[in-house]
């Protein structure tokens, strides 16, 4: 089983998003409404290993199709240290399958491999989410799957005092 730690900063907007981001070899999450959704809602997960600014210049980028509140959440992978498309593809595979986005066809009907994901959160100047934010609260911050089995659950964040 493959362990992956992941670090998410967000939400970026489209603006702030130019001014702010010069990372990649990654995962994204896309929040938002696509069209006839009354509810913001995780809509596309996906993998770059450019930076993420060259991956969503793409005039076809399903971004597009989120029309109101578009919201961009980035990771990098923290855990293992070496990252190659291969555990970019595990991870996003792991999140399209379990959490069924709207705007992954493929990834969506595909069984990942045995795989652990620890999601942690933080805003975009870099420090630590204390609170999780509605668009994210079902989305658990640990995922196992060991090919039969799903356990999930929520990691909580301290100050140190």
């Amino acid at each position: 089983m493959k362990t992956i730690i992941l670090n998410w900063y967000g939400p970026y907007n489209d603006e702030n998003i130019k001014d702010e981001v010069d990372f990649g070899n990654g995962l994204y999450l896309i929040t938002g409404m696509a069209k006839r959704q009354r509810f913001d809602r995780i809509q596309y997960c996906g993998i770059t290993e450019r930076t993420f600014l060259k991956r969503f210049d793409d005039k076809n980028h399903k971004r597009l199709l989120v029309t109101k509140n578009r919201e961009y959440w980035l990771a990098e992978v923290i855990y293992p240290k070496k990252v190659k498309k291969d555990i970019l593809e595990l991870a996003e595979t792991t999140l399209i399958y379990f959490w069924q986005t709207p705007l992954n066809e493929r990834k969506k009907a595909s069984v990942p491999n045995p795989t652990t994901l620890i999601n942690r959160w933080f805003r975009i100047d870099c420090k630590p989410r204390i609170y999780q934010q509605k668009i994210y609260k079902d989305l658990p911050d640990v995922i196992s799957w060991d090919g039969e089995y799903w356990r999930t659950g929520n990691l909580d964040v301290y100050e140190d005092y």
